[in-house]
């Protein structure tokens, strides 16, 4: 694939990553990492960062939105795309993320504004998820609507 295919495949991924996420499809989103990813989130949810399984990464986000939130909604900023090698590609998207909770009968969304940073590797023919670091810019919780 020449660069502007590249570039247009892991921008679709990126894409694919939140959208997945947002709507608990979890095993599709499980396809799209390497075997053993690493994963630095620790920014948001204090989890040591290293490498983990899809699955472990995984069952981490289920359990953070089942645990504390009962929505969550992601929207992607500005994305830059770089080959960086034959079969590695380095990306950075900005992200508003928007976790909604219910807290004393009153309705809340935690608002994060980030930055990822990912890694994708190419392993057997495919372009996957070999690392993915959030480096949070802003947080802040407020009422729903105001």
């Amino acid at each position: 694939m020449y660069s502007a295919a590249v570039n247009a495949h892991i921008r679709e991924l990126i894409e694919l990553v939140m959208e997945y996420r947002d709507q608990g499809q979890w095993d599709k989103l499980e396809h799209l990492f390497t075997e053993s990813p690493y994963i630095d989130e620790s920014m948001f949810n204090k989890e040591a960062p290293g490498k983990k399984s899809p699955a472990n990464v995984l069952y981490g986000w289920r359990r953070m939105l089942r645990d504390m939130y009962y929505s969550a909604r992601h929207r992607l900023g500005h994305m830059d795309i770089e080959r960086t090698g034959k079969k590695e590609v380095a990306a950075t998207s900005e992200v508003e993320a928007r976790y909604y909770s219910l807290k004393e009968g009153k309705r809340y969304v935690h608002i994060m504004d980030g930055v990822y940073e990912y890694t994708f590797r190419k392993v057997a023919g495919r372009w996957k998820i070999d690392s993915l670091t959030l480096k949070v810019v802003d947080q802040r919780t407020q009422p729903v609507g105001a």
